[in-house]
């Protein structure tokens, strides 16, 4: 059964709507036509029953008025009148005070009723309901000196009936109108609202055959499905730009992983055939080996570091450091480490400042730039660190007195593995990840990094971070 079933589950987006809209529209319609039925229908029958009260008062107010002495013979007279004040659907009786019938007018075309005989003692109106129609049934008492009895008035609704039964068909008729009408124009709705989501559905398989650079057109809709094209084109620039760091990343990892595993393969391989004999080179390829791997997992070590860096997301209104207190930290480590450079910090900032960054992450690459700046200058040098403050950002400027970068390297040095002299960098344990690291780290919080040529030797490497209010 539930096979049957799903066999008939509308599958388009644009017939569900269209159901989901002709449905809605349907049961609102329903709602209203069934409140809107009872309410003419109540309306209708008190009007019947006005008007039928209506008759069986002027009815009674007329033999009032001919006094006490009313004669059977003065109700045989009032035939005529009666006929005028009657409905041509009513039937009048006049009973006497037996329940004999005295007297009947039949309205044109109405079979003839049989009511039980109930005495009243003033006037009262009856509706009464059997399986095939309704009626009205009203009587009042007559009394003379001559004569008692009662005026009994018979009125099937007929009308009513009628009208009642064109209005039921009119509204069913109306209603699956209505639902027709409405699941047509909710499926040429759905449709248009749907296109968007059709073009979503292509590029999403484009880019499972040919790759990450189909985007969805965006329709300035401003609505919804414009706002989850946008997501979805952000989304897939973040998954194309993780994609191609992975890519990058082990592209790199490979690059520079092969030399020391060449050098281990071969002082290995040099072990196995003389070494085993050789004391001199056992002892020298171990320790090339051992050197080998250091550095090895020092690579590996900042590899992790940059991909850590790259992944990383902060909430920048929460995020903040005191980069003076940083800044001091930093310093009297290296002083502790590096006696032989003399490390100088110029504190130009106003007073107490607060910076959009981890306070570790800060940390992390003041020691990456210093740590560069002693590798790359000679003993007894100095290093300077100054902070400034401008207009929506603290700066902050580490120089040294070192090497220096030629002018046409200086924007590549912060490229992942990028080394302006592979040989002495490779000698001095670097493999151009720092910087990189670095950039990364300042890039995850809008913040910028730019390197500079120091006058008259020397590099400048100058950071600014945003203000955390």
């Amino acid at each position: 059964m539930n096979t049957f079933l799903n066999r008939f589950k509308p599958s388009s987006l644009k017939v569900k709507w269209a159901l989901a809209a002709g449905s809605a529209i349907f049961l609102a319609f329903f709602l209203f036509s069934f409140f809107q039925y009872h309410a003419i229908s109540k309306w209708m029958v008190d009007e019947e029953e006005n008007n039928f009260g209506r008759v069986l008062d002027e009815i009674t107010v007329f033999f009032k008025q001919r006094g006490p002495n009313i004669q059977l013979q003065d109700i045989y007279d009032s035939r005529d009148l009666m006929k005028q004040i009657a409905e041509k659907d009513q039937t009048i009786r006049i009973l006497d005070h037996q329940g004999n019938q005295v007297l009947e007018i039949r309205g044109e075309n109405e079979s003839a009723f049989y009511v039980p005989f109930h005495p009243v003692r003033e006037k009262s109106v009856t509706l009464i309901e059997s399986e095939k129609n309704q009626m009205l049934i009203g009587k009042s008492p007559i009394r003379s000196n001559q004569f008692n009895g009662y005026i009994e008035i018979i009125q099937p609704l007929n009308r009513y009936e009628k009208i009642m039964k064109n209005l039921f068909w009119m509204m069913t008729i109306t209603g699956v109108l209505a639902l027709l009408i409405s699941a047509i124009i909710g499926y040429f709705m759905a449709k248009s609202f749907v296109r968007p989501l059709n073009k979503l559905s292509e590029t999403m398989r484009s880019i499972e055959r040919k790759g990450f650079h189909e985007r969805v057109e965006i329709v300035k809709a401003h609505d919804e499905i414009s706002d989850l094209s946008q997501i979805f084109n952000k989304m897939m620039s973040e998954i194309e730009k993780s994609f191609q760091q992975q890519q990058q990343f082990v592209e790199d990892a490979s690059h520079e992983l092969r030399t020391p595993i060449q050098v281990l393969e071969g002082h290995l391989a040099l072990l196995n055939r003389w070494g085993k004999k050789d004391p001199t080179i056992l002892e020298e390829s171990l320790q090339v080996s051992l050197e080998e791997l250091e550095r090895v997992k020092r690579l590996i070590g900042e590899l992790l570091e940059l991909s850590r860096a790259d992944r990383e997301k902060f909430d920048l209104q929460t995020v903040r450091a005191n980069p003076q207190k940083v800044v001091d930290k930093v310093i009297r480590d290296f002083k502790f480490l590096h006696q032989e450079h003399t490390f100088l910090c110029l504190d130009e900032l106003d007073h107490e400042t607060m910076v959009t960054i981890m306070p570790r992450h800060l940390e992390q690459i003041m020691i990456i730039l210093l740590d560069n700046a002693v590798k790359y200058s000679d003993s007894h040098s100095n290093i300077e660190i100054k902070l400034m403050n401008r207009e929506d950002d603290v700066m902050i400027e580490v120089k040294d007195e070192g090497i220096g970068i030629p002018e046409e390297d200086l924007p590549k040095i912060f490229a992942r593995f990028y080394r302006v002299d592979k040989a002495r960098s490779r000698e001095k344990g670097g493999y151009g990840l720092g910087l990189a690291i670095a950039s990364k780290l300042i890039q995850n919080y809008n913040g910028e990094i730019l390197a500079l040529k120091n006058e008259p030797a020397g590099t400048i490497i100058r950071i600014s971070l945003k203000y955390a209010y």
